[in-house]
């Protein structure tokens, strides 16, 4: 199984976590950064350490903090998003997880290796941590993530489901 680090925004920890998908997803990276900005986020309206400690069942989880880039703070984006997008470019290796579209928009313009929390599903699918996607599909949406129907219907005819 290829493990990846990932620095984590603060809406796919949240659907992951509401829909009981973190400590599935847990062993596909070896190493997560969370922004600090994303643990006062998430403090807000929930215990933060049950999160982080379903995300370090099998990955090592750090909190870090940054100062912005000027370039990402440019994308007029949530403190969130914009510290998780600079610590991801400050830190080689790392790629991010992020399911906001104009985030997604910035990490690409910044060559940042990107995967979403439907794409986090797929990659437990084709590890073998999930039988089926589509089940944890309709958690994430019920947990209030976003989505498109038409690209969940694209995502489960192309992974056979």
């Amino acid at each position: 199984m290829e493990q990846l680090k990932w620095v984590f925004d603060t809406s796919p920890l949240i659907v992951l976590e509401k829909a009981d998908l973190l400590t599935t997803i847990s062993p596909l990276a070896t190493s997560c950064l969370i922004p600090e900005c994303v643990i006062e986020e998430i403090s807000q309206k929930s215990a933060i350490e049950p999160l982080l400690a379903q995300l370090s069942e099998n990955a090592k989880v750090k909190r870090q903090g940054m100062v912005i880039n000027p370039l990402v703070a440019n994308w007029n984006l949530g403190d969130g998003e914009s510290e998780a997008i600079t610590l991801a470019m400050e830190n080689s290796g790392y790629g991010i997880v992020l399911d906001d579209l104009q985030a997604r928009k910035c990490a690409i313009v910044s060559n940042l290796p990107l995967i979403g929390s439907l794409g986090l599903v797929v990659k437990a699918k084709k590890e073998g941590l999930l039988e089926f996607a589509k089940p944890a599909f309709d958690k994430l949406i019920a947990s209030g993530l976003f989505v498109d129907t038409q690209l969940i219907k694209r995502i489960l005819t192309s992974i056979g489901e």
